[in-house]
């Protein structure tokens, strides 16, 4: 129980403490808001301060009272102590004016007025000119002037009149006047003769100052002198005898003090002083003499220098004349960018010495050089082989385009050329169009590339005569009367191709000419023996298994007999007059179907037998090397 007891009590004493605090709080904070209340209270006035009070409005009041007897007054009157053209005007009402000062100036206003002009004095009315006093205008300004108004109220003022002038009047009075003393300013130049600096002196310029002149007018309107003046104000030149002065010390004397040296690739050339004057051009812009680089002129002189110069370089190329090869040298292009030449001479222009100009930078090197294509070692044709052909527009245009693949390509030593790979496969993409060709089983069909066995003939007699290495190559399967028996050859994409090794220490470049009915395919380098020849056997071996076919089909391409047979060809090497060595090429020929094309319902031909092939049967061609 007594436990209990004294936690009660400790409870009690605790929950007391906050009580007497917040009592404590709330007291002061009352106090403090009476003391506030009591500062809102009103103060009491003594008579002091009520009769300063009274003593400030009744100063305000006066002041606003004579503010506005002031104001009326100036309304109804001109301010005293005002004077208007030499005559006394002020306290009186403005109508009084306009009367005392017309009838004042009667005799003044309409007379004429002598104006000095540079070539003499003139008379004009100053209606003519389109002058008027504005009088109303006048004494308004007065009465808005408050300055004025009580300045004029101590001391003697002299009111400016409002004259009026009509520009359109004053300028057509004037216009003879003005014609006379207008010019324009003339700058001063400077510019280059034979190489020599010429300059010419600058002059001022004039014109009419309207405003200056109004002022004149103004002034001199009514007063006794009654003379005015046209006033002339000068215009200076935008560019100076100063500026071309200073223009002419720091660049042109510099410019043309001596010629300037070109160094371009492997030339030095010199551009004369004259050249130099003729491109450089000085002209006024925004009040300054500025140079102007003639780029052109110094490209001209350029191409005159060096006759041969071209915008594009040239590579070294070979160029044949008869059976003879020569190398046309290779030439640097010279091509400038817009600005590189003026960067190029503005800072040898400024300098007496070292005038020297590099512009390696404009120089283009060719691809192919002389030294490269005369490296390649040819110097002379190794053979030529021609192989005409019945025109027709695909043969054309197929031999065309592989000659266009051919032409030009160089054979190094050891090197084995494909017949496929240069001249492509035959596509629309690559050029070829579709043609006769000899298909499966010796008889003709119709695909893309027909007629590129022509140019692999020339190109494969080519070859011989030139003494390189067969190392694939095969003749058509049946004879064509265009080829020579056993020296020609043919090509299938992809399995049939023409190889053969350039076998010699020195490199070929093939040449290849087609026309519109023939293709000569030439091979340079140099030569290894004297002369190449090419002795063909007698036909051998004859086989007259000739098949009669009959075709009804659309595609059908009609086709002549013709045997099969075998035959060599003995390639020979001479060298000093005699035969050093000698190779052989057997060559089968399979025999030519005799194929029919006919129409639905057209019955074939009676057949009548072939006459059976001799050995004189197939003619012997004439040697080519």
């Amino acid at each position: 129980m007594s436990d209990r007891g004294k936690t009660s009590a400790s409870k009690k004493t605790k929950s007391t403490n906050p009580k007497h605090k917040l009592k404590a709080t709330a007291q002061k904070e009352l106090n403090i808001l009476i003391q506030n209340l009591d500062l809102l209270k009103p103060v009491k006035k003594d008579w002091r301060y009520r009769i300063g009070e009274f003593l400030g409005q009744l100063i305000l009041t006066v002041f606003a009272i004579i503010l506005l007897g002031c104001y009326i007054w100036s309304i109804t009157v001109v301010p005293p102590n005002t004077t208007l053209l030499g005559y006394e005007i002020g306290g009186k009402l403005a109508p009084n004016v306009y009367q005392q000062i017309n009838v004042s100036i009667k005799d003044k206003i309409d007379n004429p007025i002598t104006i000095k002009t540079p070539q003499g004095n003139i008379l004009l009315t100053p209606e003519e000119i389109g002058m008027e006093l504005d009088l109303p205008g006048t004494i308004k300004s007065i009465r808005k002037n408050s300055l004025v108004f009580f300045r004029s109220s101590v001391i003697s003022t002299e009111i400016k009149p409002i004259i009026r002038i009509n520009d359109d009047s004053l300028i057509n009075a004037l216009n003879p006047v003005s014609k006379q003393n207008t010019k324009a300013p003339i700058i001063a130049t400077l510019d280059f003769q034979n190489g020599k600096v010429i300059t010419t002196e600058a002059e001022s310029g004039t014109k009419i100052d309207w405003e200056e002149t109004k002022k004149s007018l103004s002034r001199s309107w009514l007063n006794e002198t009654r003379t005015a003046e046209v006033v002339i104000s000068y215009i200076p030149p935008a560019v100076s005898n100063e500026d071309v002065n200073k223009v002419r010390t720091n660049l042109a004397d510099l410019a043309v003090a001596a010629p300037i040296t070109l160094k371009i690739g492997s030339r030095n050339i010199n551009i004369a002083p004259e050249v130099i004057g003729t491109a450089l051009n000085f002209v006024a812009n925004d009040g300054k003499l500025e140079s102007k680089f003639d780029e052109s002129v110094i490209i001209n002189e350029i191409s005159r220098l060096i006759p041969n110069i071209q915008p594009i370089a040239s590579d070294a190329k070979f160029d044949f004349i008869g059976e003879k090869i020569v190398i046309i040298p290779a030439q640097d292009g010279i091509s400038f960018k817009p600005g590189q030449l003026d960067a190029a001479f503005s800072p040898v222009f400024r300098q007496r010495e070292n005038r020297v100009v590099n512009l390696d930078s404009a120089v283009i090197k060719p691809v192919i050089t002389t030294e490269s294509l005369d490296a390649l070692g040819i110097k002379e044709q190794l053979s030529s082989f021609r192989q005409e052909f019945d025109y027709l527009p695909y043969r054309e245009k197929n031999v065309a385009k592989a000659a266009e693949y051919m032409d030009g390509k160089i054979l190094k030593p050891g090197e084995v050329y494909s017949m496929n790979e240069t001249i492509k496969q035959r596509t629309v993409q690559n050029g070829y169009v579709k043609g006769i060709f000899i298909g499966e089983g010796g008889r003709f069909a119709f695909g893309l590339g027909g007629g590129v066995s022509i140019i692999t003939a020339a190109t494969w007699g080519a070859a011989f005569y030139a003494g390189l290495e067969a190392i694939e190559q095969r003749a058509h399967s049946i004879l064509i009367s265009r080829y020579t028996p056993g020296l020609e050859a043919t090509v299938s994409w992809p399995r049939l191709d023409l190889k053969f090794r350039n076998n010699t220490n020195n490199n070929i470049l093939i040449k290849a000419i087609p026309t519109r009915d023939s293709i000569t395919i030439s091979m340079y380098g140099q030569k290894v023996y004297d002369r190449i020849t090419a002795s063909f056997g007698e036909p051998y071996s004859l086989n007259n298994n000739i098949d009669r076919v009959i075709s009804y089909d659309p595609n059908c391409l009609e086709q002549e007999p013709g045997p099969g047979f075998k035959i060599n060809v003995t390639r020979q090497f001479w060298q000093l007059g005699t035969i050093v060595e000698s190779e052989n090429f057997f060559t089968s020929y399979k025999p030519s179907d005799e194929i029919i094309c006919l129409k639905e319902g057209e019955v074939a031909p009676t057949q009548t037998p072939s006459p059976a092939p001799v050995t004189s049967g197939v003619p012997q061609p004439e040697p080519q090397s």
